[in-house]
């Protein structure tokens, strides 16, 4: 049996589960959440809701998720699609904006308090933190096998990636619809770079090692008649360069779009300074000299 190209396993090997009923519900309660505010809700941030819950079932649905627990270079593909491609998408949907104009009542009151009581482990530092303690623990040998021998450790790991992923991204895209306060041009700039290190230093350990460093690839490689130290190299390029060149154009746009979004706030005030200004200079008091 010959080990397949990456490019074929996305569109080989499909299967229908969970995933996809998960998603398509997502999908359908957004669209309908959308639809319900008309035109007062961008057509973009639909298309990247569900381009975001779509990397979802790519990742555990096609031929990605088959040959995950085969070929290290396979399951690094699907580590970038949950913890980089699909958080990123699914939170320049803005689903909690979306629900937070669309609900009512009750229900709109606990979301709110929900996020309010959130709010400081969603800042910046615990947000780094949290992805820095999930990239660097999952992908401890001890970690890692027993993800590849137990399904359930493994789906956990899904979820974990999914959930560092949109940690990452949040303050960079403005997760949270009520901001108290959002970082800058400069500061996202910087949280990018910080970002960026450990992925880069788990990417290049496995690009440089000369050895195999998970234990059960090393047969499942051999089986397929691949080099399990080159596909485990070619693995850590995945994630060191192409994972962290993704993360460089992503996290460079969100920079220009906050430094855009402050210049747009910076003329509104000016452009209300001015409107103020000049109606009090028009009232009768101005021009009477303040007398009565």
């Amino acid at each position: 049996m010959s080990a397949p190209t990456l490019p074929s396993l996305f569109v080989t090997g499909w299967t229908i589960g969970l995933p996809v009923a998960l998603a398509t519900v997502a999908v359908v309660v957004y669209a309908g959440a959308a639809l319900r505010l008309r035109r007062r809700w961008p057509a973009r941030r639909t298309a990247a809701f569900a381009a975001g819950a779509g990397c979802v079932v790519v990742a555990l649905q096609s031929g990605i998720a088959a040959y995950d627990d085969r070929l290290l270079s396979v399951h690094m593909v699907q580590h970038m699609l949950l913890l980089l491609a699909a958080p990123a998408l699914l939170i320049a949907g803005q689903p909690l904006a979306l629900a937070l104009r669309t609900l009512r009542g009750d229900s709109r009151r606990r979301l709110a308090r929900a996020l309010e009581r959130t709010r400081p482990a969603i800042r910046p530092v615990p947000c780094l933190a949290a992805f820095y303690l999930v990239v660097l623990g999952t992908h401890l040998p001890a970690f890692y096998d027993l993800t590849l021998r137990h399904p359930v450790a493994h789906e956990a790991e899904h979820a974990l990636y999914l959930a560092a992923g949109g940690l990452l991204w949040w303050p960079l895209f403005d997760g949270d619809p009520v901001l108290s306060h959002r970082l800058g041009g400069l500061g996202r700039l910087l949280y990018l770079l910080v970002g960026m290190l450990p992925m880069a230093l788990v990417g290049a350990y496995l690009n440089r090692h000369p050895s195999v460093v998970y234990a059960p690839y090393a047969a499942t490689a051999h089986a397929l008649g691949v080099s399990a130290v080159g596909d485990q190299a070619t693995a850590g390029a995945i994630m060191w360069v192409v994972g962290n060149t993704a993360m460089v154009f992503v996290g460079l746009w969100a920079v220009m779009a906050a430094l855009n979004a402050e210049e747009r706030r910076q003329q509104a005030r000016e452009h209300h300074a001015r409107a103020h200004d000049g109606t009090r200079l028009g009232s009768p008091s101005f021009r009477d000299g303040g007398r009565q």
